[in-house]
């Protein structure tokens, strides 16, 4: 199951089932086009217990209601929000999911649905308590993949599939292992055949060199070999390092998406803020939102092409 936060108010969105009924009326309507749809995406929140709890220089807890009120200002309502890990500050303690929640709010009120994975500070079943609420005793929640969350998430324009990277809580390395792979594998099978992206908290990870621990995704090659079989993932999506960039995988070519922290940057000079993606039927748009809009790359926009 996907941890996803629901609008407090009531608001149509598509997913699996809806998107499978709008296959079936295209046969029987006249093709339309269909308009640009935007998306937003947060990452590496990293939220305390305490709303007022500093760290680096930065107040976490400020920046996401300020990122949140900024998306509130958009002259357009996002399709869906995604927050991809590292939600909690350190350790992913139920009071960290608390203030979140509370910070997450305003966007929520406005019948926004915001989608979380997980990194490497979140701790899964504190994060599900305090969203849906601990399951009844003696039952198991329902899970795609053994102990990961996971969700694929389908609009008529584009599919984001949700990755589980969380290995060990606190812990820098991630790790997808072989269930969540075979479940990847399957959802790209599936999947609606349309512009597929693929977002992680992890950053891929090469071998690692004798001597040095790991600190990305330890099962890289697995994915990225199993993601160039299907045309239609279109790129991968990741925070974790706390740097907005756009690079290519260096094996495969796909195109990948560094986003910014919410939080703080390990490199002062680097921009914190959150990305809003464009999507159209041949192309999709990340453009950086910098907390401080003087920053030379605040706007900056890194474009994926359709292939």
């Amino acid at each position: 199951m996907p941890i996803t936060l629901p609008p407090l108010s009531r608001r149509g969105f598509l997913k699996r089932g809806s998107a499978a009924a709008l296959s079936a009326l295209a046969t029987q309507l006249p093709a339309i086009e269909i308009p640009e749809q935007v998306w937003v995406l947060f990452s590496d929140t990293h939220i305390a217990a305490d709303e007022t709890l500093n760290a680096r220089g930065v107040n976490m807890a400020e920046n996401l209601l300020r990122c949140a009120n900024q998306v509130l200002k958009l002259g357009q309502k996002p399709f869906g929000l995604i927050v991809n890990g590292d939600c909690a500050y350190l350790e992913g303690i139920s009071e960290d999911y608390v203030t979140f929640l509370r910070c997450m709010q305003p966007v929520r009120e406005q019948s926004i649905q915001v989608h979380c994975t997980l990194g490497n500070h979140d701790h899964r079943n504190n994060f599900l308590n305090a969203v849906i609420g601990p399951p009844p005793p003696n039952a198991e929640r329902p899970m795609n993949v053994p102990d990961k969350h996971v969700a694929t998430v389908t609009s008529a324009l584009v599919n984001w599939i949700l990755l589980d990277s969380l290995d060990l809580v606190n812990k820098t390395p991630g790790r997808l292992g072989e269930a969540q792979l075979v479940w990847i594998e399957r959802e790209l099978r599936n999947s609606p055949n349309k512009p597929t992206f693929i977002v992680a908290h992890h950053n891929p990870q090469g071998p690692v060199p004798e001597g040095k621990n790991p600190t990305g995704l330890q099962d890289s090659d697995a994915l990225f070999d199993l993601l160039a079989s299907y045309p239609k993932v279109q790129g991968y999506i990741y925070g974790h390092t706390h740097t907005w960039l756009k690079t290519k995988h260096e094996k495969t070519g796909l195109p990948m998406i560094n986003l910014p922290p919410i939080a703080y940057t390990f490199d002062p000079k680097r921009p914190n803020g959150w990305v809003i993606a464009r999507i159209d039927a041949d192309r999709a748009e990340f453009e950086l939102r910098a907390l401080n809009p003087a920053h030379d790359e605040h706007g900056q926009k890194h474009v994926i092409k359709f292939a």
